[in-house]
């Protein structure tokens, strides 16, 4: 009879850390250390976007009514914990980064890489890519948003780690299920790395046998059967907290047409994928490539990828199937990275949603691996061709490192303009006659259109990552920068209250912000006109 072996909690990390390749831990280690050069600035500055100021100090914004049921648990768990889901820039940022971390090691893993520098420049890749820095403009949701990442990739590394593992099977359909239950746009993060395993399977795994070829083919069934039914949970488990919340789901973003698309919508959608593969190296796609020091790069990537893609096609003799499962992958990995589009076709993409678009960079190193250490090439040929790649990718790294501090700066930037702003106008306001603290503060009118505070970022035309605006001087996040962040807090009246106030023929006559008239004081209430208004 077997006895259990206890162990100690030491015992269990230190025998689990021994038996990680020495390629899983340089990526964790290389992803923690270049995220921190990419987002100290904002884990250690309380900065924020229009969302942060809507929802924090304690919310998550929309959740289920996008659905994005687990992301709502998630808040609800760190709530009953804690007693809120707080944007703590410090330990949102870094625990996020641990989960960055952890998805680069499992990408290593499943893909068995050797090399330290690959395995490094992966790691690299997966935490300063611009996406992460448009999910840390979401400082209170970045930790949600990282998991979901983790999630996503997991979900991969079980498929194919365990293949024969019914258990990994239905636990990979969970996790793609939860990846898609916290974010819909990660679910792209799983596609690709499958489909990049199908390739690189087919052009250098040595299936050449009928038998391999048997397992070859189940595995993608299996890989197919895995991200089929993770949609189909994700979808019965959303229906089901639908009907048991009596939630809507919103319109905002397409999330009530989420995987709703008619066949126009759909061709369309595999054209955007693909031209917006080929703008990655000549124009602006979603925040992700703005600095032209990144095109470049990515242009040479191209030709360094397709000159490995000409190199395997004529060294690799015969193998004629290989060659066409591994090109017809190849062809269709753009529409793998900008899935989302077809997922969404309603909605209005932007870098937040482009985290799938990172593993172009890691196929390329794969790719480039693959054929480095599988094709007879000549010495000089192997040793150019791998310094150009590991430079061109440790650039790349470098240039986004850069492009995460500036666009945190912007950030700021406007921080301080929006601060100097409202507390003039909250000056203004203290200082309109007959003002008195127990007079109810009611203001109408969207956007303050002011010449003079027109500096937003200052540098927004360099450092453009979406999910930051230039001024948060709109309606919604005005309040809140008057209340929550500078202290002002009167009674700023109801919905229908200012309604109410807005139909008024005294109100609708007074001039917009900043010009005189534009803070008055009506009915003993404080009435502000940001902008002039139509009413519906």
């Amino acid at each position: 009879m077997n006895t259990i072996k206890w162990k100690m909690p030491d015992q269990y990390l230190t025998e689990w850390y021994r038996n990680l390749s020495g390629a899983v831990k340089t990526a964790f280690y290389a992803a923690f250390v270049a995220g921190l050069a990419a987002h100290l600035y904002q884990f250690t500055n309380k900065l924020y976007n229009y969302d942060e100021l809507a929802n924090t100090p304690g919310g998550i914004g929309l959740s289920t009514e996008q659905g994005r049921w687990l992301l709502n648990w998630m808040g609800q768990f760190m709530h009953s914990v804690f007693g809120g889901s707080y944007s703590l820039p410090l330990f949102n940022g870094i625990f996020a980064l641990l989960f960055l971390a952890l998805s680069a090691g499992m990408i290593v893993s499943i893909f068995q890489v050797k090399n330290r520098l690959t395995a490094g420049l992966i790691g690299g890749l997966m935490t300063v890519f611009p996406a992460v820095v448009s999910m840390y403009f979401f400082m209170f949701l970045s930790l949600y948003y990282a998991i979901g990442i983790f999630f996503s990739v997991l979900a991969a590394w079980l498929t194919v780690k365990y293949p024969k593992n019914i258990i990994a099977d239905i636990a990979a359909v969970l996790m793609a299920a939860c990846s898609l239950g916290v974010y819909q746009a990660y679910f792209p993060d799983t596609v690709c790395i499958l489909l990049m395993v199908v390739i690189l399977k087919a052009g250098f795994g040595g299936v050449k046998e009928k038998t391999q070829w048997k397992e070859f083919f189940l595995m993608v069934v299996r890989f197919l059967v895995v991200m089929a039914a993770g949609i189909v949970v994700y979808f019965l488990i959303n229906k089901a907290v639908l009907a048991v919340t009596h939630i809507q789901l919103t319109s905002y973003q397409g999330g009530d047409t989420m995987g709703k698309i008619t066949f126009t919508q759909l061709i369309d959608a595999v054209k955007q994928c693909y031209t917006s593969f080929f703008d990655l190296g000549y124009s602006d796609v979603m925040g992700i490539n703005y600095n032209r020091t990144i095109k470049r790069l990515i242009k040479v990537m191209w030709l360094l990828f397709a000159a490995g893609i000409g190199a395997y096609l004529v060294l690799k003799k015969k193998e004629y199937l290989n060659k066409v499962i591994a090109l017809c992958g190849i062809l269709v990995f753009p529409a793998a990275m900008f899935l989302i589009y077809v997922m969404a076709p309603n909605s209005y993409c932007y870098t937040l949603m482009a985290y799938p678009v990172v593993f172009f960079f890691i196929f390329f190193l794969l790719w480039m691996d693959a054929c480095l250490w599988n094709l007879k090439l000549q010495a000089p040929v192997k040793s150019i061709a791998g310094w150009v790649s590991a430079l061109l990718t440790a650039a790349l790294v470098i240039v986004f490192v850069w492009y995460a501090n500036g666009n945190y700066m912007a950030l700021e930037y406007t921080k301080y303009h929006d601060f100097s702003y409202v507390q003039t106008l909250i000056t203004k306001i203290r200082s309109v006659e007959d003002y008195s603290q127990d007079k109810a503060v009611i203001v109408v009118g969207t956007q303050i259109s002011d010449s003079t505070g027109s500096m937003g970022s200052l540098i927004g035309d360099t450092f453009i990552v979406g999910g930051k605006a230039d001024t948060n001087l709109g309606y919604n996040s005005l309040l809140y920068l008057m209340s929550d962040y500078l202290g002002f807090s009167p009674y700023y009246g109801t919905y229908e209250e200012i309604q109410s106030w807005m139909q008024r023929e005294a109100v609708k006559e007074m001039p917009a912000y900043p010009a005189d008239g534009s803070i008055q004081v009506i009915d003993d209430t404080i009435i502000v006109k940001l902008s002039d208004y139509e009413m519906n």
